[in-house]
């Protein structure tokens, strides 16, 4: 049995599921999920991987005791110092990193954030079908697709909100989104840019170069808006892992994607999040 730790917004717990899905299928056994976080955790939305097809069960609190131990403060102490060892608890040991050792035991338990997509690489055909939305878009949700399918569509998001009270994370300002713009111009004929944001106003007021663009407003949640992100034949993501899926789950062979250089403030190694055919600005 697997059993993976799903915490904080959609594109964590999009990153958490798949690791844990390619795991679980390397081993052919069921993935369980560690929903408890969402019990004291109550940011993004909550838990929103029930909108999708996925295959996994909720675990129960014995079967996620027996891999991880007890959930308690002691027991949480004793990990941290590494006074208590489990074999079946793995917790990833640096962000962004792969790490082949999640492969190696059938009963797991694994914490982390997993953003690298060479957990899941392998497994990518399984998991466009499981992340689909189980439920129709709204009327205003069609119009939006159906004027994506016409164009030649690129996705733009600008994630600001709770970014802008985090300090390890930097804030994309206007001159990415005018390089990203710009390359984009320069190799794809008459684009048309979708802009998905946390803060339209913001896009409004700061990106009035883009005179060929829609502002995607009044979907019905984050879900729909991913699965437009995802139908655009092209994607400009923010440091953002809500629009990097937007742009892993694009099915257009020739896609560009365009990405920031720096994921992380002062985190070099977050770069690795970027996968090596996107194009970093």
């Amino acid at each position: 049995m697997i059993i993976t730790k799903i915490k904080g917004g959609l594109g964590n717990q999009l990153f958490q599921y798949a690791t844990g899905r390619a795991v679980a299928s390397h081993h052919k056994l069921p993935l369980k999920l560690d929903l408890t976080w969402f019990e004291t955790n109550k940011l993004h939305n909550g838990y929103r991987l029930d909108q999708l097809a996925i295959q996994a069960e909720v675990a129960t609190e014995n079967e996620i005791i027996k891999l991880k131990g007890e959930n308690n403060i002691l027991f949480s102490a004793l990990r941290k110092v590494g006074l208590f060892k489990r074999k079946s608890y793995f917790k990833e040991k640096r962000s962004s990193y792969f790490d082949g050792g999640v492969f190696k035991n059938k009963f797991l338990y694994l914490n982390g954030y997993w953003q690298n997509e060479l957990y899941f690489s392998n497994i990518r055909e399984l998991l466009l079908g499981e992340l689909s939305p189980i439920n129709s878009m709204n009327d205003l949700g069609y119009v939006y697709l159906e004027s994506i399918e016409k164009s030649n569509s690129v996705s733009l998001h600008v994630r600001r909100g709770d970014y802008l009270n985090l300090k390890n994370i930097g804030v994309l300002g206007v001159d990415y989104y005018t390089k990203a713009v710009d390359y984009i111009r320069q190799n794809v004929e008459s684009p048309t840019f979708y802009i998905f944001s946390d803060d339209l106003e913001w896009c409004k007021d700061s990106l009035g170069f883009l005179d060929d663009c829609i502002y995607v407003d009044r979907t019905q949640n984050e879900i729909e808006d991913l699965k437009l992100m995802s139908f655009c034949r092209h994607n400009i993501i923010a440091n953002s892992s809500f629009s990097w899926w937007g742009a892993w789950l694009n099915q257009n062979p020739n896609k560009i994607v365009i990405a920031p250089k720096g994921w992380l403030l002062n985190d070099t190694s977050s770069s690795n999040v970027i996968l090596s055919d996107w194009v970093k600005v």
